[in-house]
């Protein structure tokens, strides 16, 4: 074929046929996926697993080009797979699940790959796959967009900087694709109550966008509903401009109840996910809530959605419509009620109205093109990574990493930079230099073994000294310390341990940093009961670790550290706030998109115990 003659003069046919012998995995089938796996495809690679939970979303198809409107509904990775497969020469495989899941997906699995591609929008997602590839020493390339920018990082563990070697923020953006079906945030209920539900209400331009609506399928049946829907919303705003106040409860019930059941009848969306409870018959009371520095119940956010619509309705006598203005009283209380009362229904936590008013920000469209450019420079890189380019250097810390960035204030003009990938962060939790291991536990001792027993024998194995610590990663909760072994005496399985469980023996630290031992974390496999009842630890190196700056003085490190800070300072600034275009995983619940920071995060310390809280559910200490 023509293309594997042009993939044959470009990089050899010693490399060609490696590719065709290479395994890889690309997580997520979105924005950047869809675009990343026909890239693959064409380099001509053997084999691709692609795994993605969610499924297809009208506001998908204008930029995920791999999918049409008969596959609403439809899992992005099976879809994706199959559209791809008349011009694949790869063998591809796809999955419709969490890539969190330790069960469908152990450590073993991963290290079938010889590269790692994340297209993701999740930060603990994005967090978990790098701490896999870590532990698997597999390469990652790591890439994301926010409107016009977008980067891609290549990761090579223990060597260059991983996802974790920079702190993440809290964003302030956030993706639109899951607002109007499954929300799994606070801050997609809270954009749904503003730019979807007021907007519609009482807006300038909602009529507009109601009459403007692209129904999204041809099939009649489902045309029907959408022009039913559509007309009901209509008559909601009929009933807002009447001025009617006995018809308040019509409008919770539409939106609410009847709503959601609509929702609960597409199974399809519920089969990883935690279904919505409809909105109960609660009757109005006079009991309206006043302090908006609390959480509200659901019943007060419902008194106080009653009360608030009132005052629009009335406003909209005399104004022709409304906008939402974050220091307008009525339309803030609005939002936020409308917005706490999806959160119960969803099942996420409520907010109070001074949160939900520092939450309210701005929606970043997704730009297929930034998508393309960031998907082809995954895909070209990759080839330097897996040593295919011979007349280049593949030194890792020569290798770029790339981003692109507004030329200046004034302009709306973008440039393309490649920066050289710098080396791991010595006090990142995740690639700094600890030993890894597999500890596999037969499930036949769990019930009798204490973790004092685990613990013995791991101490005694690896020889730490007395004062070490315990700490489950996962949950970042602290089992042991040399002032904490209240938990001693607990047997294993009243612990949550599972699977996946990453514990961590962090030996005594000095106050000069230095380390007795070396750390060792552990990921635990739990095996079949007919594996015996020994517990077979794995043998390690007996190493020291004593982190040493290559500068001779404080002064001097402190010199390279800003000379470091002003080269990256640009570039980081430029991707403050970097987000895949892809909806999230409604069990992936946690920061749906990072901010990168130059700063370098303390090594970690025992000070967080002075912070620590009891859990009165399981006796652990949770760490801030």
């Amino acid at each position: 074929m023509a293309r594997e003659t042009n993939l044959v003069k470009c990089i050899g046919k010693e490399s060609f046929e490696k590719l065709r012998d290479m395994k890889v995995l690309l997580v997520g089938a979105g924005g950047i996926g869809c675009e990343l796996l026909k890239d693959l495809i064409l380099l001509e690679i053997g084999e691709i697993h692609i795994v993605d939970l969610d499924t297809i979303d009208l506001s998908n198809l204008n930029r995920q080009f791999l999918f049409r409107k008969r596959d609403i509904k439809q899992p992005k990775s099976n879809t994706a797979m199959k559209a791809v497969q008349r011009f694949s020469n790869s063998k591809l495989v796809s999955y419709q699940n969490n890539i969190m899941d330790t069960e469908k997906f152990p450590l073993s699995w991963f290290d079938q790959f010889s590269i790692i591609y994340n297209a993701l929008d999740n930060l603990a997602a994005r967090r978990y796959v790098n701490k896999m590839c870590q532990f698997t020493n597999k390469p990652l390339i790591e890439s994301g967009t926010s409107g016009f920018d977008g980067y891609i990082q290549p990761i090579f563990p223990s060597v260059t900087e991983c996802f974790d070697c920079t702190t993440k923020e809290t964003p302030t953006t956030f993706p639109v694709c899951t607002i109007r079906s499954t929300p799994s945030q606070p801050i997609h209920c809270v954009v749904w109550a503003k730019n979807f539900l007021f907007g519609q209400l009482f807006a300038e331009s909602s009529e507009e966008t109601v009459n403007d609506q692209d129904l999204g399928t041809d099939d009649k049946e489902e045309i029907a509903r959408i022009k039913e829907e559509t007309n009901e919303l209509h008559a909601l705003q009929q009933l807002v401009k009447s001025g009617d106040e006995t018809k308040i409860t019509d409008i919770l019930k539409k939106l609410f109840v009847d709503d959601i059941n609509k929702l609960l009848k597409i199974e399809n969306l519920w089969k990883t996910r935690v279904k919505p409870t409809p909105l109960g018959a609660l009757l109005p009371s006079d009991n309206i809530p006043t302090d908006l520095a609390q959480v509200w119940t659901l019943q007060e956010n419902v008194d106080k959605f009653i009360e608030v619509t009132k005052t629009l309705m009335l406003r909209l006598r005399q104004e022709p419509f409304i906008e939402f203005d974050k220091d307008d009283d009525d339309t803030l209380l609005f939002v936020a009620c409308a917005a706490n009362i999806r959160s119960y229904i969803f099942h996420i936590a409520p907010k109070s109205v001074f949160d939900i008013k520092q939450m309210a920000g701005n929606i970043i469209p997704a730009i297929a093109t930034t998508n393309a450019i960031i998907a082809g420079l995954s895909s070209l890189v990759s080839l330097r990574v897996l040593n295919l380019l011979s007349n280049v250097s593949n030194n890792p810390l020569e290798i770029p990493m790339a981003f692109t960035a507004r030329a200046s204030n004034i302009t709306t003009n973008r440039y393309l930079s490649n920066p050289t990938l710098a080396p791991k962060n010595p006090h990142c939790s995740v690639s700094s230099n600890i030993q890894r291991a597999v500890l596999k536990i037969p499930k036949a001792i769990v019930e009798h073994m204490s973790l004092y027993d685990l613990n013995q024998k791991i101490i005694s194995k690896y020889e730490f000294t007395g004062e070490y610590s315990v700490l489950d990663t996962n949950t970042n909760s602290l089992l042991y310390d040399f002032d904490f072994d209240d938990l001693e005496c607990r047997k294993l399985s009243r612990f949550n341990f599972r699977t996946g469980t990453f514990l961590l023996y962090k030996d005594e630290e000095m106050e000069d940093g230095a380390q007795l031992r070396q750390s060792i974390e552990f990921y635990l496999e739990f095996v079949p009961e007919n594996s015996g009842e020994d517990l077979q630890l794995p043998n390690l190196p007996r190493d020291t670790y004593t982190y040493h700056s290559p500068y001779e003085n404080a002064e001097d490190e402190q010199t390279a550290v800003d000379a470091d800070q002003d080269r990256t300072e640009d570039h980081i600034q430029a991707i403050e706030t970097l987000i895949v275009d892809d909806e999230p995983a409604e069990d992936e619940r946690n920061n749906l998109k990072r901010h990168l920071s130059n700063s370098i995060p303390s090594p970690p310390t025992k000070t967080p115990k002075l912070n620590a809280s009891q859990s009165d559910e399981d006796d652990l200490i949770l760490l801030d």
